[in-house]
């Protein structure tokens, strides 16, 4: 069955993660994605603990042939090829397959493609339909472009941390690697629109994508500035500053989320409590006013879930349709129906030494007539080298091994 990005070749010369794990998401919907590694080095996260290999799964790397996780999970459904963009032969093999792909996919620190000789006016030269995207942390121009960035950095400066944890403590990072994978997400949907655009047009499109502009996106949904003019928190917690009940609750034997968010969710909450008897209290008359006294709403709930145990305390609210789940360890995660029913929770597998017993993630989004999948291993290291420079570029053998004893792949 066809996958919608088939026939689509995607150059991909990211590394860490921002762009790796876009890159993956485009595989996983058919695209050929060739990861372009420098010879003999590749993405510094090859390199980080720990690793997988014949031997296992280890902190420390046991045999040549080991690979990060890390690696193996971003890289799933890649071709690896190497390449020395730095040196001429191998500037003209990049040019060469420019012509023969349709997406250019970067994170290095801004200005790097173009002193390279890549900027997008001298690609779209070569390839007028070309899609060049662009992930940096603070984008292409603007007084921060130059800032070095890792997702902490980013969480930090987009206004996220200052929105995560308590009110009395400090600024805290998502738990997740948020700042690198939203950027990427946007990445992967902004790629398949100027694709889908293309078709119309019949032109390529630059794409410019920052990580602090993407995590800013995020944290103003919320009201913050009026919040920060009302002198509302803005780290609160678990709780919701619009909502109440929201936030955790701690039952006999661990611990439960509460979201009640409108006044037909708060009526079946009292029934699931007993406590009709609130139902007139013009205190809890809708959510602005349960909001303004939610220490008191969550006393209520905290007094009544702490009587049962977490599966007891769910099947009540369950059955008066109260939005509420339990809060899992990760290894209890792992084991969840609804996710391995869904195809999520899936075995990383090493491109040589075969099944790791790693858990990875799967495609989260599931299309009735073309499914996406990341059933193939990442590559290993440079493994697709002689066949894309000889079946895309036609190299004779001699060729290819001239260019390897040169040092350019």
């Amino acid at each position: 069955m066809r996958k919608h990005l088939e026939g689509i070749r995607v150059l991909d010369l990211t590394a860490y993660l921002s762009g790796p794990f876009t890159g993956m998401y485009l595989a996983a919907m058919g695209a050929e994605v060739l990861k372009i590694e420098q010879p003999k080095v590749g993405d510094p996260c090859r390199w980080n603990p720990p690793f997988a290999g014949p031997e296992g799964v280890h902190y420390e790397m046991k045999s040549d042939i080991d690979v990060s996780l890390i690696y193996l999970k971003r890289n799933r459904n890649k071709k690896s090829i190497s390449l020395n963009l730095k040196s001429d032969a191998g500037k003209d093999i990049f040019k060469r397959l420019v012509a023969k792909s349709d997406v250019v996919l970067e994170n290095f620190s801004p200005g790097v493609m173009e002193r390279l000789g890549f900027d997008y006016d001298t690609l779209r030269e070569i390839n007028p339909r070309i899609v060049f995207c662009s992930i940096s942390g603070y984008g292409q121009d603007g007084p921060s472009r130059n800032r070095a960035a890792f997702d902490l950095t980013i969480q930090a400066a987009s206004g996220l941390m200052d929105i995560t944890g308590f009110p009395d403590g400090p600024p805290a990072r998502c738990g997740a690697w948020i700042g690198d994978m939203t950027a990427s997400l946007y990445a992967g949907w902004s790629i398949s629109t100027a694709l889908y655009s293309r078709e119309k047009t019949g032109q390529g499109e630059r794409i410019d994508i920052a990580m602090q502009d993407s995590c800013f996106s995020l944290i103003m949904d919320e009201a913050l500035d009026l919040h920060l003019k009302m002198g509302i928190p803005m780290r609160t917690g678990n709780r919701n500053p619009r909502l109440a009940p929201w936030n955790v609750f701690s039952t006999k034997d661990g611990y439960i989320v509460v979201a009640v968010a409108n006044n037909a969710q708060w009526a079946s909450l009292l029934k699931a409590l007993s406590r009709e008897d609130l139902a007139d209290d013009p205190r809890f008359a809708n959510p602005s006013l349960r909001c303004k006294h939610t220490d008191t709403v969550e006393v209520i709930v905290t007094e009544w879930v702490s009587q049962f145990t977490s599966e007891e305390a769910l099947r009540r609210l369950r059955e008066h349709k109260v939005p509420c789940d339990h809060v899992p360890g990760i290894a209890e995660v792992l084991e969840d129906e609804n996710l391995h029913y869904r195809g999520m929770v899936r075995e990383l597998v090493h491109p040589r030494a075969g099944k790791t017993g790693i858990k990875a993630a799967g495609f989260p989004v599931h299309f009735s007539e073309c499914p996406a999948t990341m059933d193939r291993s990442a590559p290993y290291p440079w493994q697709h080298t002689e066949e894309i420079y000889t079946e895309v570029l036609g190299m004779s053998q001699e060729q290819l091994q001239t260019l390897k004893d040169e040092g350019v792949v």
